[in-house]
């Protein structure tokens, strides 16, 4: 998800330098655009058209696109949250990255049962998780629940693709 990690720390930068293009990323066509691209990675997915790593990361960055544009209405444009939260992603999702999806080839036989049995949980189930992001994303009253929703994305994200790349 590295367009992911590039988006949420490019978002950031903009956000804690004031940048100029700030607005637009605030309009209701930036909105559109990100619901757009979101629905278009759901449906690659959903159809097997992209692969699991391309469609996650067309989702998780259109998410954060609509995520800015819609919560931009409801909060102050000094809002920490459009600050941190960003870093947070970018850091939660190039950890799991580095230490985990890059080192899955060595697991051994137990993690990998273990991971099986997450991965078939309902707990886990990736379309339950996108729906909990959809959500999130239209309650603003609570502003914890996106950074949670995206954080269990991520999650499901790193099994699925730990599990790819045993699988091959």
């Amino acid at each position: 998800m590295i367009g992911f990690i590039l988006c949420s720390v490019s978002l950031a930068a903009l956000v804690q330098n004031q940048n100029e293009f700030l607005p637009l990323l605030a309009t209701p066509v930036a909105l559109g655009v990100g619901l757009a691209l979101m629905a278009a990675s759901l449906l690659a997915g959903y159809f097997k058209k992209a692969p699991t790593v391309i469609w996650h990361d067309g989702f998780a960055t259109s998410g954060l696109l609509v995520w800015y544009a819609y919560w931009m209405q409801e909060f102050n444009y000094d809002a920490p949250m459009f600050f941190f939260f960003p870093l947070y992603f970018a850091l939660l999702t190039s950890i799991v990255t580095l230490t985990l999806i890059n080192k899955s080839e060595y697991f051994d036989l137990e993690s990998i049962r273990h991971l099986r049995h997450l991965e078939k949980n309902s707990y886990f189930n990736i379309g339950t998780i996108v729906v909990f992001v959809l959500i999130s994303l239209l309650i603003t009253r609570h502003y914890m629940l996106y950074p949670i929703a995206m954080t269990f994305f991520i999650i499901r994200h790193t099994m699925t693709a730990c599990l790819e790349i045993i699988d091959s």
